[in-house]
């Protein structure tokens, strides 16, 4: 998989930009200092894959501050090969991806050559596995990060997920809003039964995938952990779900019901796969108690580098990969390891530090990120 050009117009601080990646070279680095608009690039290649961004949930905050629109668009070749991926499509084609941001009225177009599509038939054709320092402290400490790691994996993986996640979602902020008008005796706790419903057949659906995921993460993830941490460490994922013991769409219902007077008092949903977590454990021990950071840089690195293997193994081809900043947090050895893991991607890399590109082996393409605009 590979992105040939890219176009951003009116994204954040970036000025227009028309980019060609030429094949020969694989790696494709942005340099400068901080606050010029390098991770800027990345978020746009991210968008391209996800149609969200990592950094904010709000489209209008994609806008750039005297723009009543952006947008971004991106030719892909899927594949070096014709295979069929989990989407249904077939590898080895090339693709115009785009997506526009709206002020007024407040709107998101996502188009696959042309043809606007709705986000379960867009996300897919692009796959992109991220990588932030920031992801080290964040993962430690939010259930949130851990989950949306699962979701973006899942996403990629397999439609059918994709698509029960977006009407659990869907689902989810009726049933909260509905919540709110029972407690202000507007409505009626009759009225839950819908909702309930659909929460129970979406519900179940995406908690058996993320257990089927887990499974497979963990037979990657005890290989590379062992390797990254130097030690005969043994790595254990458990998903950790908060309707533990429920297993048909009956035990589903009972438990919202059972929990419908808290989730009034709440005015939110307290259980189901929103609620879900990871948990991390090395030679059995919870990682949340005792781990140190190197500790955690090995098990996030693991992390990706189980997402790279398992999109290549479902689709045929490797995704992209974006580094943003990698350099500033993670030691030698742990970049020489990572750095052998991308030889076979196309990898994006930011950095403040254009020298420290002279340790990662391959052809590249550098250029230079000023005040919003590229410099060759």
């Amino acid at each position: 998989m590979r992105v040939q050009s890219m176009e951003i117009k009116g994204f954040r601080n970036l000025k227009k930009i028309s980019l060609e990646f030429k094949e020969e070279f694989p790696i494709i680095a942005f340099t400068g200092v901080n606050g010029q608009g390098k991770t800027n690039l990345l978020e746009a290649l991210f968008l391209m894959a996800i149609s969200k961004s990592f950094r904010t949930n709000e489209n209008e905050d994609l806008i750039g501050f005297d723009q009543d629109f952006c947008s971004v668009k991106a030719d892909v070749v899927r594949g070096l090969r014709r295979v069929t991926d989990s989407f249904g499509e077939q590898g080895g084609d090339t693709f115009n991806l785009e997506m526009i941001v709206t002020r007024q009225p407040p709107k998101k177009t996502l188009k696959v050559n042309g043809v606007v599509k709705k986000a379960s038939d867009y996300i897919g054709h692009l796959n992109a596995v991220f990588f932030s320092p920031d992801d080290i402290g964040m993962i430690h400490l939010s259930p949130a990060v851990r989950r949306r790691y699962m979701d973006l994996l899942l996403s990629q993986l397999d439609r059918d997920y994709l698509e029960a996640s977006l009407k659990y979602q869907l689902a989810i902020k009726q049933r909260n809003a509905l919540l709110k008008q029972i407690a202000d005796e507007t409505a009626d706790a009759g009225q839950l039964e819908v909702w309930d419903q659909q929460l129970a057949g979406f519900g179940l659906s995406i908690m058996e995938k993320r257990f089927g995921v887990i499974d497979k993460l963990n037979t990657e993830a005890t290989r590379y952990y062992e390797k990254l941490s130097d030690e005969p460490d043994e790595l254990k994922i458990r998903y950790q779900p908060s309707l533990e013991k429920v297993k048909t769409n009956e035990d589903y219902l009972t438990a919202l019901q059972k929990s419908q007077k808290r989730d009034i008092m709440n005015g939110s949903t307290q259980l189901g796969p929103h609620r879900d977590d990871l948990v991390f454990f090395c030679n059995d021990h919870d990682m949340a108690s005792f781990a140190s950071r190197g500790e955690w840089r090995s098990l996030v690195l693991t992390l990706k580098f189980a997402e790279i293997d398992l999109l290549k193994e479902k689709n045929g081809f490797y995704p992209i990969l974006l580094l943003d900043d990698v350099f500033s947090e993670l030691d030698e050895k742990r970049q020489k390891y990572l750095f052998n893991i991308i030889k076979n991607t196309q990898t994006f890399i930011t950095t403040t530090h254009p020298e420290f590109l002279d340790v990662i082996e391959g052809a590249k393409q550098v250029y230079e990120v000023r005040d919003g605009e590229i410099g060759g």
